[in-house]
C-alpha cells in the first residue's frame, strides 16, 4: 500500500450503476468533498460514477465510504510538492467516460481477469492483447506484445475495431486500460459486435501494479494518468513524465530539451493538460 506521508493520497473508481437524481447527488458530493479540501474530478451519469481525488487519506476513505460504500479503489501517491488536482470539479453528465454509447449495469461486459492471472492469459500466444488507451498514454507504458489502438480519442476506437480488427472476430482478445473502466465500454462494444471471446484486466493497470510483484509484471514503462503527476511508476508512486509545453504529449526526462516528435520544437516539459 502506498504510504500516504510520501504527499497527497490519491483515490481512483468508478461503478456502473444506475443514479436516479445525478444532481441532486452532485451537491451532495461537492459539499462532502469541499469539507474534507479534497480536490479532483468526479463525473456523475445516469451509468454511475467515474472519479480520481487527492487529499489526505483519511478524508479521501470518508467520503469514499459514506457516499460510495463497496467501491472498488486504486490508491496511489503524489510527492509533497505536487497538487495533483488544481481544484475540485463535481460534473454532472451524460457518460462517465465519453464512448457515445451509455452503458447499463446490465450490458454483457468482458470477463474480468484478476491481476494474478492476466500474465498468463497475455502470455499466451493465441491471445490479441489490446490496449484500449489513446496513443500518447501508450508511448509512456504498456504491456509487453499488447497491440495499440494508437487512438487520439476513446471515442475513436470504435472506427479502429471496424477498420483494424474484423478478420479477429474468433480469436480470444484481452483488453486492458488505466484503471478498468474504458475497458468495460470497450469490451461490451466487442461483444455487441459479434467478437466472441473477450477478456479485460480487473481493474486496470493501476490495481495490476497494486496486486503483482516487481519481478513478475510485464509492464514496461510508467503508466500516464490525467492529473499534474502525468504518469506513475509500477510502485504506484509520481513517475517522470512531464508534458510537453508545445503539443502537450507526454515527456519522459531524456526528452526534455530535445526536438519532440510530435510538434517537431524542443521542449522544456512545461505542464499543459491533455484530456481524455
Amino acid at each position: 500500500m502506498p504510504d500516504a506521508r510520501q504527499g497527497a493520497s490519491v483515490a481512483s473508481f468508478y461503478r456502473f450503476q444506475p443514479v436516479h437524481d445525478v444532481h441532486g447527488l452532485r451537491e451532495v458530493i461537492e459539499a462532502a468533498c469541499t469539507r474534507r479540501s479534497l480536490r479532483g474530478t468526479v463525473l456523475l451519469a445516469p451509468e454511475g460514477v467515474n472519479a480520481t481525488l487527492a487529499g489526505a487519506r483519511g478524508d479521501l476513505q470518508q467520503v469514499i465510504e459514506r457516499h460510495f460504500p463497496g467501491v472498488d479503489v486504486k490508491w496511489s501517491t503524489a510527492s509533497l510538492d505536487n497538487p495533483v488536482f488544481g481544484r475540485l470539479k463535481v460534473r454532472a453528465r451524460g457518460e462517465i467516460v465519453t464512448f457515445g454509447r451509455p452503458l447499463s449495469a446490465s450490458t454483457p461486459v468482458g470477463r474480468h481477469v484478476s491481476p494474478a492471472d492476466w500474465n498468463e492469459l497475455i502470455t499466451d500466444p493465441d491471445v490479441l492483447v489490446l490496449d484500449v488507451r489513446n496513443g500518447y498514454e501508450s508511448d509512456v507504458g504498456t504491456f509487453k506484445g499488447a497491440r495499440r489502438t494508437a487512438t487520439a480519442n476513446f471515442r475513436d476506437f470504435p472506427d479502429f475495431v471496424v477498420r483494424e480488427l474484423g478478420r479477429h472476430r474468433h480469436q480470444r482478445i484481452a483488453v486492458f486500460c488505466t484503471g478498468g473502466i474504458r475497458c468495460e465500454k470497450a469490451s461490451a462494444y466487442l461483444l455487441a459486435q459479434g467478437f466472441e471471446d473477450v477478456s479485460q484486466l480487473d481493474g486496470g493497470i493501476l490495481k495490476y501494479f497494486a496486486e503483482t510483484a516487481d519481478v513478475d509484471r510485464a509492464f514496461e514503462g510508467e503508466c500516464f494518468v490525467f492529473d499534474e503527476r502525468v504518469s506513475v511508476t509500477s510502485n504506484l508512486e509520481q513517475g517522470g513524465f512531464e508534458l510537453c509545453g508545445n503539443c502537450g504529449r507526454p515527456l519522459s526526462p531524456n526528452d526534455r530539451g530535445s526536438p519532440h516528435s510530435e510538434c517537431g520544437k524542443s521542449c522544456d516539459g512545461r505542464q499543459r493538460r491533455v484530456d481524455v
